[in-house]
């Protein structure tokens, strides 16, 4: 099966992370013991650059047939693969950090988790990216994927009808 890998703005998203972690070190440290700035920018040139790198370099996102692939991490490495079938919903996400880095971030909602399933940092036209994948998903499903809800009964009854 074809793989199409989504690109990824790496200098905007790992410029975005080392302000963002700089900014929780800093309200950490402030909320501590008041040393917040000195150690924000320590951190922020030091190890907060290295971390965002190693971040931003293991990030990759790609589409495999019928599945959706996701890879990141810092320390921690993480791949997730998400069948299309299960993809509910394709969010395209912008605060005022991210539009001030000119990037997106794309939520992943899946059925049965009441959680975003992955964020995807950075690519590189989102909008075209999203209609790849709700497109190849109703290509490889054909419109006909039905997302399951458990009941307890098979036919249930509405209420006041019947016991």
């Amino acid at each position: 099966m074809q793989e199409i890998e989504f690109e990824i703005d790496r200098d905007a998203v790992k410029q975005y992370f080392q302000v963002i972690q700089s900014f929780a070190v800093l309200m950490t440290t402030v909320w501590l013991c008041g040393l917040g700035i000195i150690l924000g920018v320590v951190y922020y040139f030091t190890v907060g650059e290295w971390l965002c790198l190693k971040q931003v370099s293991a990030f990759r996102y790609r589409l495999e047939g019928s599945t959706l692939r996701v890879d990141g991490g810092g320390l921690n490495l993480y791949r997730k693969s998400i069948p299309l079938e299960r993809i509910t919903d394709v969010a395209l996400v912008q605060g005022p950090i991210l539009r001030y880095f000119n990037i997106w971030v794309m939520c992943i909602q899946t059925a049965g988790s009441a959680q975003t399933e992955a964020m995807l940092y950075g690519v590189r036209e989102p909008e075209k990216v999203r209609e790849l994948i709700l497109a190849q998903r109703q290509s490889v499903y054909g419109g006909d994927v039905v997302c399951e809800t458990r009941s307890h009964h098979p036919n249930p009854v509405p209420a006041g009808e019947g016991t």
